[in-house]
């Protein structure tokens, strides 16, 4: 047998640990002497390193001491591979929590950049309806209508586009166009200046949608801002309002300029 101090040093635990396990009753010394002196036996480290193996995957200590205390129930392998199974579940469930939680603090942070500002209690029911949809691939991608009016070809490229909330690139790209259309609010939407913008947006957007310029159209039409069912997080906003009436003065003109090239 072997004292605390010695244990200790060979597990690379400190004592004051020790104590606690015998407290919590996982561990308990194979022998306390009149003086206090605690000594362990192979058996007792041998439980120690079942300790030190469940700790180092998880279990919390009442999780440790269930275990161990069952041991007597039933054969050993067939308690710890139910253990064990038990706490992969377990594991998967936080995995969920945590991808959500990294989800929605994207997300928030992305709507900031979208809105320029942060509306608590609105991202508060907006967190309450996602909790209720499923998490696809560290996202929760927006929910189209099953009865809508496009090919099957179509639909694939309305679920590549990026999400809120993921770490796609183009995601950045859109946000910042987006800022640069706040900045230009306060003008006339069929000005030179922001008719420019309004090119760039289209040709950027344009290829998001892979050249299908009848689904981009389509889309701008679903996020109506004046609707109540916000389709995309946080597109329900003034900048898309300001935005619907830029594309519709520019693309009066693009038809025209059309029209002239045709004649």
């Amino acid at each position: 047998m072997i004292k605390i101090g010695q244990l200790a040093k060979k597990m690379g635990v400190s004592k004051k640990t020790l104590y606690h396990y015998e407290d919590v009753g996982i561990l308990k010394p194979s022998l306390i002497k009149d003086n206090g002196y605690r000594y362990y036996d192979e058996k007792a480290i041998l439980q120690l390193q079942r300790i030190l193996l469940l700790k180092s995957i998880g279990y919390t200590l009442e999780q440790i001491k269930r275990l161990l205390d069952s041991d007597s129930q039933a054969t050993e392998n067939q308690t710890w591979i139910h253990s064990l199974s038990e706490q992969v579940t377990l594991i998967e469930a936080e995995k969920e929590r945590l991808s959500r939680l990294q989800y929605y603090l994207n997300a928030t942070i992305h709507v900031i950049k979208l809105k320029g500002h942060l509306e608590p209690q609105e991202m508060l029911d907006i967190i309450e309806d996602l909790n209720r949809r499923t998490l696809v691939n560290g996202v929760i991608p927006a929910q189209f209508d099953e009865a809508l009016a496009i090919t099957e070809e179509q639909k694939g490229i309305l679920d590549r586009l990026p999400v809120i909330g993921s770490d796609d690139p183009r995601l950045e790209d859109l946000l910042s166009s987006f800022n640069d259309v706040r900045t230009i609010l306060h003008k006339d939407p069929r000005s030179n200046e922001v008719q420019q913008i309004a090119h760039t947006l289209y040709t950027k957007s344009l290829k998001l949608f892979e050249g299908d310029e009848e689904l981009m159209n389509f889309y701008w039409e679903l996020l109506d801002p004046s609707s109540d069912n916000e389709l995309v997080i946080g597109m329900n906003t003034e900048v898309t309002a300001y935005m619907d009436k830029m594309f519709h003065h520019y693309e009066k003109t693009r038809l025209k300029n059309k029209e002239r090239k045709e004649t």
